[in-house]
Order: C-alpha cells, then structure tokens, then sequence
C-alpha cells in the first residue's frame, strides 16, 4: 500500500560544513556530551505492545531528557483494519528497517524470532532489535559514553498553510570511527487516538479496555534519502552541519489524520546503518496568538432508565481562553457499538449512525457559555441496544483566524448508553451457541443485552457448554483480569411480561474452577428492576462450587458439559409485574474462569412446575421462624447467605423449620439442594 506523498517545496535544503571562524553554532553544544538513547520501538497494534510503551515511559522518568522514543509501527502488526474501524500506522522507511532486522536475527538465530515487544537501543548490538525487558542496561551504558557528534534539532510550523520547517545543527567533538556517517530526520505524531488490544496494559496511554493514545508514532522520514538517513561525509573533529527542510504538510497518511499540533521531530546521526551516536527531539510549539481553549459540557437530560425515550440533545459551550471566539462547529454524534474479541477479551467498534453539526458564531469572550440545542434523537435512530455518543468542536475562529484549541480533554465528551429497545417478552432461552460477537444475533433473543464497560466477558467456541452444546459464557477471574470483589458484568434481560403468568422460574447451569489460586470462590448474583432499570434489587447470591480444574496450572479452566451445576429460582414472590432482570458475575477474592449457559426464563404452572421449586418459604417477609413447605427436602443439607455472598448459617434440614430470629434485618438467600430461595428478615 503507498504512502501519502509529501509535497517537498525545498526552498532551501543545504548542508555547511567548516570550522567554527567559518560558521558559528547558534544552537547545537561544541563541547564533549554524554550519548542520548535513540530507542526504536518496533511496536503494532496488539496485545503485547503496551508492555513496551510502559517500559519506555519507566525510562523516560527515570532518565529525563536523555531518551528519544520513536514507536515504529511495521510488520504484520502495525496496522489494524475492521469493517468500520482503519488505523494504519506503517510507513515504507519503518517495514524497511524492520526488514532489515529480520534479516539480522534470520543470521543470528536462524529463524526469525519476534520476541514482543522488542525494540532497538542505539542500533547498538546485533541483532539491533531486544526483548524490552533487556532496553534499561545498554541504555544506562550508551548514556555514560561520550558522544562523537552532538546534535540539535529546531522544528516549526505554519498553521494556517501547514509549511513545516526543520533545522537541524550537528557539530563533531572528536573523530567518528566511521568516514561517512548518516543523519536522519523523522516526524514523530503523539496522541493518534485509535484501537489497541490489551489498552490497559499501560494506564498511561490507555483510554478504556481498547482505546488508545497512540504517541511518538513515526510517520515519515523527514531526509530525502530514505530509511536510512542522508551521508555525511566529513566526520572529523571540529566539523560542523546545517540542514534545513521546507515541505507542506499533508491532511493525513494512509487516511490517518496528521494532527499538525500533535508533532515533534526527532533526529539523529549513526556511525553507519546502525549505531546510533546520539540524537535530539523537540516538539513543534504551537504560538500563543491562536492558542485557545474551549471546553465541552453535555448538559442533555437523559433518562436514566432503559428503556428508550427520545433524547433532545444540549450541548454547553465555555470559553477558557484569553482571545474571544467569534466562530466554531459543534457537533453531536450517535454511534452503535457493538463488540469484537481478542486476546484479552471484548473490544468497542462505532458505527456511526447520526451526526448533527451546529455552527456558533457571535462573539465569546473568556469565561462566557453558549449553548446549543440539536435535533430530536428518536427511536429509530437507536439500531442496537448499545450506544455511544460524543460531542466534539471544530473549526474555531477568532475573526478570521483560525485557533487551536490544545487542551483536547475538555473540548469532547462521550457517554455510553443502554437502551433496550425490544418488546415484552414471556419466556426465553439463552444458548450463546450462535453468537459469534457481542450483539442481539444467532440463538440470542434480541431483549438481551450484554453489560461490558465493567470487565471482559465472551464465549469460547469448544465443546463447553452445559447440556453437550458447544459455546458458553465465561468470567476471567483473578487479579490478572479484575481487582476483587468488582462485579465482572452483567447478562441482562428485559422487559419481561407478568401479565398473564406471574410465577416465573430463571434456571441456569454455572461452572467454576479456582485454578489452585487458593481464592474465596466467586458469587452469581440475579438482580431484578420494576422500574426499567432506575435501581436493582438483589434476589440472589449464589456462591459457587468448584466444579473442576485446568489441564495445567497456567491454562484457562474449559469444563465438561457433565462438570455444569443447575440452579433454579422461583421469582415468584419478588414480580408481580413486569420487570427486568440480570445475571452477573461478582469475582471472590481470586480463581481462574466461572461458566454460565442455558440461562431461562418460563412460566411455572402445578403441573410442570419442579417439586421444588413449586414449593415456597413462609412467612415473607418473617420475623422469627422460617417455614419450608416440601417434605422432599427433609434431612438436606441448608446454607442462608447474605446479600454480600457471606455464608451465615448452615445447618440440617430435620423438620422444614428454620429460627431466624437472631439475623439482623435484611434479604438472604436460602440455599437447600439446588434450589434457591429469598426471604426478607424484619426486625
């Protein structure tokens, strides 16, 4: 795939070479420095590669303004493509020096090795490229080595016409090993928001499970003669270099915008291909005459239930900066969202479905508000029950100059939305056994929803699920996915129809394995709404029996469809009426992976109804004695838990009477045999 050309004006690009009476240094040291770290990460878009960049921040504030980062995307893993999300990050210069290292470990190796993340320090050793858990030791040595050449280099840029220019000064202390050396000079763009498996791998760069501050991405080579720099070819003490480039910058690079105020350059001088000597980066200011900020206030009044009411979208407008803002756009986007699967789980793809844009313009001075009001969002708009919407400004005026607006946290906003969109609904099945991403397709019905922003959670395609069938949904327990006792996430149902029969039965099948991680086991909680989601209510909280363990201790518990546990609750004495009800996964204190399938919902009757479950506990709420009305339970063991998971009392079931008197006030559940019961403690 080509690159987007650059438009080369070359106004003047000359190199000087000469003593100091000849030209005198403006900027670039002529005293004996200490080497800089030119650290070539060779990184993509993939699970391994926060690792890396977290290993290079660690560096850059251990060793502040001794290391140069510049994040090469290349190979197979540099770019990322779906059907609606494009992030392609590769340039030619960088898959060439990639190349070039693969060649390298292919001599060294004997095959090629990849080893992410991995990256370059110095172009020091053979093969240039190391594990980045290797980078900080040939890095504290190339710091305390005396550099050949030191150099500097001064970047700026023309916002309105988009002309960059690059000085770069380099001035030899003593004699390179080398006759020729090569200098380059490279565009580096921060804060390329887009699509990084594993995000949160490194918080610093991290903006949810999946997205991503992409930062020192190289993105063209600035020097005419490629990969590998231009030759410079007097290399001995007291020699001194000015170059200076002149191009336009494009709109974007492989339809990657090309943010003009998100850049720096960096460049460096090698002894040859490799061995970086040193280098020096800066990042292109942006002059305060059209610095501004303005900051985004979402003041739309949604409503906080889930079932969907149309939205009359209101968008706040502040003026932060000193110049008055005489003219921007605002726009209001609505967006589907659906899920996708990695490695480490589920991530958020936008299909963008409305876009409104409202232009301001008038006069707004430092600390004034504007607001504006959009369009109606209504039903049809909405094609999932997962929504996203955003709110950004653009095109921001001051008369007719055009601003820059730096402080991009408080100039967009984005919230997240559930909107269960369906109609009642009598009974369900839930099988997962068609779903291949997270959305209202195959053998789900299209009034279950799947509530991620809070962990991870998908479906393996083995033969894993309970009842023979092949696909289940799983819970990654442990503190390798989710801090503790933080609710994993949720399957939600709704709106569910009590009109007609309002005994209904939920049945689920769970599977659990703690992995030899030694954790208190995780809870499955059912929680049910009568007012459309506005608040939830705890009906159970079933803690989990170890149903089986992994092939080796590092691998991931996949059960037998025979390992499953059925749980059945009668719901009748919490609705009524119709509701809304979820099913989620509350982590213990570690463990490995909890299954659920066949989740249903049916109407009970006498005559279909399990003995069990037809039968109920008296009275509800109650004060002191607890009354079990099924003699086949007679002799069962019976475990009372509370709202939290905590195992209050357990004891024999020798005459379906049970003293409560002595709990404090408050929902438990009753655990006897497979069923599961809730009853309310009064004082």
């Amino acid at each position: 795939m080509k690159i987007s050309k650059f438009i080369y004006l070359l106004l003047t690009s000359f190199l000087i070479i000469g003593s100091l009476s000849a030209q005198t240094p403006k900027w670039v040291s002529t005293e004996v420095q200490k080497r800089n770290v030119v650290l070539e990460h060779f990184t993509g878009i993939g699970v391994w590669f926060p690792h890396g960049d977290r290993k290079a921040i660690e560096l850059t504030q251990f060793y502040p303004n001794k290391i140069i980062i510049i994040n090469n995307y290349c190979g197979i893993f540099g770019s990322y493509s779906q059907e609606i999300d494009h992030l392609i990050l590769t340039t030619d210069e960088g898959d060439c020096i990639w190349d070039e290292i693969s060649m390298q470990k292919n001599d060294f190796y004997k095959e090629v090795t990849l080893g992410y993340p991995e990256g370059s320090i110095n172009r020091s050793q053979i093969p240039w490229s190391i594990s980045y858990m290797e980078w900080e030791t040939p890095a504290i040595n190339i710091m305390k080595e005396n550099s050949a050449v030191n150099i500097y280099v001064k970047p700026s840029i023309d916002f309105a016409t988009r002309e960059l220019t690059v000085e770069v000064e380099y001035y030899y202390t003593f004699d390179s090993k080398a006759s020729v050396n090569f200098l380059s000079v490279v565009l580096l763009q921060n804060e390329i928001v887009g699509f990084m498996d594993n995000a949160k791998a490194n918080p610093e760069y991290a903006i949810n499970d999946s997205l991503y501050r992409h930062m020192h991405v190289l993105r063209k080579e600035i020097t005419s003669s490629g990969a590998w720099g231009e030759p410079i070819t007097t290399t001995t003490k007291g020699s001194y270099g000015l170059k200076k480039y002149t191009m336009i910058l494009p709109d974007s690079i492989k339809n990657v915008p090309l943010d003009i105020t998100k850049l720096e350059v960096a460049a460096f001088i090698s002894e040859n291909t490799g061995n970086i000597y040193t280098g020096h980066n800066a990042v292109i200011e942006v002059s305060e005459d059209i610095r501004t900020d303005l900051a985004v206030e979402d003041i739309t009044e949604y409503n906080n239930n889930l079932i969907f009411e149309p939205i009359h979208p209101k968008i706040k407008v502040t003026n932060k900066s000193e110049l008055p803002v005489t003219k921007f756009d605002i726009g209001y986007t609505l967006s589907n969202t659906y899920n996708i699967f990695g490695h480490y789980g589920y991530h958020k793809i936008y299909d963008t479905v409305l876009t409104q844009i409202e232009r301001y313009s008038g006069t707004l001075n430092k600390g004034e508000s504007v607001i504006l009001e959009f369009s109606e969002i209504t039903q049809s708009d909405f094609k999932s029950a997962f929504n996203c919407i955003t709110t950004s400004v653009s095109n921001i005026y001051s008369n007719d100059v055009s601003l820059v607006d730096l402080e991009i946290t408080d100039n967009m906003y984005e919230t997240d939305k559930i909107c269960l969109i369906d109609t009642l609904f009598n009974e369900t099945e839930i099988t997962f056994e068609s779903t291949d991403t997270i959305s209202n397709t195959g053998s789900l019905p299209v009034h279950t929803v799947f509530d991620y922003s809070l962990n991870s959670f998908f479906f393996i395609d083995h033969r894993t699920g309970a009842d023979n069938t092949k696909k289940a949904a799983v819970f990654l327990l442990g503190s390798k996915y989710k801090s503790a006792f933080k609710p994993s996430g949720y399957i939600m149902l709704g709106e569910i129809d009590c009109k007609d029969n309002p005994n209904k039965v939920l049945s689920y099948y769970y599977a659990y394995s703690d992995g030899q991680k030694h954790g208190t086991s995780p809870r499955i909680v059912v929680d049910i709404s009568k007012d459309q989601g506005k608040t939830w209510e705890r009906i159970s909280a079933n803690i989990c029996q170890e149903t089986g363990e992994a092939e080796g201790f590092e691998k991931i518990y996949i059960p037998t469809s025979e390992e499953y546990k059925y749980v059945q609750i009668n719901l009748y004495d919490y609705v009524k009426e119709n509701f809304l009800l979820r099913i989620g996964c509350i982590p213990g204190t570690n463990g490995e992976a909890l299954w659920i399938d066949e989740i249903s919902i049916k109407n009970a009757d006498n005559e279909s109804i399990d003995e069990n479950t037809k039968l109920s506990v008296y009275p509800n709420p109650v004060s002191n004695i607890l009354h079990i009305n099924n003699n086949n339970l007679l002799g069962e063991e019976y475990e009372i838990y509370d709202m939290s998971g905590e195992l209050i009392i357990k004891d024999i079931n020798n005459s379906n009477i049970i003293n409560v008197g002595n709990l404090s006030a408050g929902t438990y559940s009753l655990k006897i045999k497979s069923s599961v019961f809730n009853f309310i403690k009064k004082q």
